[in-house]
């Protein structure tokens, strides 16, 4: 499997890819990525988050929530 893309770096390509705007995409990115937790469930969405770099939790429409070291 692929590395997973950072947060920005996703929001950035779906920009170039809509030929839109940075705030667009992550408005539209948001949008859809809230819609897929209500469909999933918080299980299935804490399992892909935990797979995932930090900063995609607010895509998600969470607290992007990191444990103190």
């Amino acid at each position: 499997l692929p590395e997973p893309v950072p947060a920005p770096a996703f929001v950035e390509a779906v920009a170039r890819n809509l030929d839109t705007s940075l705030t667009a995409a992550r408005w539209d990115t948001s949008s859809v990525l809230a819609a897929l937790t209500d469909l999933a469930g918080d299980h299935l969405t804490d399992r892909l988050l935990a797979h995932l770099p930090g900063g995609y939790a607010l895509l998600f429409g969470r607290a992007d929530l990191t444990v103190a070291a």
